[in-house]
């Protein structure tokens, strides 16, 4: 990136959003962060410069790009688009789009990232090169649904084939028994054109970080999540603990890496059965981790990493680093909104409520990291953590609306405004 060119645009209000802000920030860049997201907090970020309110790229695709390309003409000081969350890193890879040439795209390669999304392709991909995988198959009728599920046997996972739609709202169904997919798959989804279907495999999820390039593996870091938001393991972390790597799991992980020619930075999951030592590959996350506060806390430095490789540095091809193991890390923010959400379904009791929330106390002060709760950065986890507080979320959510807690000016596109173009961006005071 030119010296002239010295401003991030950083794509997807989310976690890792803020570890990414605070690093470019201290180096001496420009942060624009994008509002659209799954988290808050970039709008409070004392590591953040710039906020901009574009088009929803999950329900209009075409104006978030037009919106882009005005943003970059009128900006000649943006030198690097950071897509962060998912949807913005499937979105490019499946667009495409073109870019000046001195705007550096910070992103895994579209092939490759299109490849890790197919999960078919990556069952396939661990099978053929003997990485541990639970049995599976594709199905697209229902008489298929039932036969390959008797064959694999219960309890069963049922996810889209397509990656990109939803199965009953859910990303993927737990099917317990045969009377249970005849209580769920009473027809065949009209919305589905072919199904996957996997033996469920038990056990911790474990976490391989890393960065690659050209299919060898240049940085790693391995970490077991230790309890999610949900009670049954699935769903986002909120407590782990980073662990000396362990030889098979890296070993299936370079075989993966490598046969993908991997270049980029990514997440491989893995279910370990701590009892019978059973592996189950789960997926490839091509982009920068939910969790990137892990990594970074560790000494990987994925987020420069990705940064110079896409601008073609190759200073970073002579750095090799692992981990530091021991880190034990949560997201109380997480944790709580877990709780609530598992108490509303009704799937803890009281006694279970209870022992959560000594659980989570215990996680809180244990923990060497928090995924937005930091001193450094202190306002987007305080918002954050009060968006989950019952009688609080509200109040913050509506005084941070009208610019209570702006400590210094952003830079807000308004979505409302039929022109795009920087010309209307508004000044927000503190």
């Amino acid at each position: 990136m030119s010296s002239a060119a010295k401003t991030v645009l950083l794509l997807g209000n989310y976690r890792p959003t803020l570890v990414l802000a605070e690093t470019l920030s201290r180096d001496g860049y420009r942060v624009i962060a994008g509002l659209d997201g799954c988290d808050r907090g970039a709008e409070v970020s004392r590591f953040v410069d710039e906020v901009w309110d574009h088009p929803q790229i999950k329900t209009d695709a075409d104006a978030f790009f037009r919106a882009l390309s005005d943003l970059i003409a009128e900006r000649p000081d943006i030198g690097c688009v950071y897509p962060v969350a998912e949807e913005f890193v499937r979105a490019f890879a499946e667009h495409n789009p073109a870019l000046p040439d001195r705007v550096v795209l910070a992103m895994v390669p579209p092939a490759t990232i299109l490849a890790c999304l197919d999960k078919r392709t990556m069952m396939t991909m661990a099978k053929d090169a003997d990485v541990p995988i639970a049995p599976f198959a594709e199905v697209s009728s229902l008489d298929e649904l039932t036969h390959q599920a008797a064959a694999i046997g219960f309890p069963i996972v049922i996810r889209p084939a397509d990656s990109t739609k939803r199965l009953n709202g859910e990303k993927a169904l737990a099917i317990p028994s045969a009377a249970a997919l005849a209580s769920a798959f009473a027809a065949w989804p009209a919305d589905q054109t072919s199904l996957l279907i996997q033996k469920k495999a038990s056990g911790l999820r474990h976490n391989i970080y890393f960065g690659a390039i050209d299919g060898d593996i240049h940085r790693y870091l391995h970490a077991i999540i230790t309890r999610t938001d949900r009670k049954d393991g699935s769903g986002l972390a909120v407590d782990g603990i980073t662990i000396a790597p362990d030889p098979d799991l890296r070993r299936h992980t370079d075989a993966l890496i490598r046969e993908l020619g991997y270049t980029g930075v990514g997440c491989a999951q893995y279910l370990v059965d701590a009892e019978t030592g059973a592996v189950s590959f789960l997926e490839i996350n091509a982009r920068i981790a939910g969790n990137h506060a892990v990594p970074e806390r560790c000494g990987l430095d994925l987020g420069r990493f990705l940064m110079a490789l896409s601008a073609g540095d190759e200073a970073c091809t002579h750095d090799r680093r692992e981990g530091e193991a021991g880190i034990r890390y949560s997201w109380v923010a997480g944790d709580i909104e877990g709780l609530k959400s598992s108490w509303r379904r009704g799937e803890i009791t009281g006694r279970e409520a209870l022992a959560w929330i000594r659980t989570l106390i215990e996680t809180a002060f244990g923990a060497h990291i928090d995924m937005m709760l930091t001193w450094r950065d202190p306002m987007p986890g305080l918002f954050t953590l009060a968006d989950v507080i019952p009688g609080l979320g509200h109040l913050t959510r509506r005084r941070h609306t009208h610019g209570a807690f702006n400590r210094k000016p952003h830079a807000v596109a308004h979505r409302e405004t039929p022109d795009r173009s920087l010309a209307h961006l508004a000044k927000v005071g503190s």
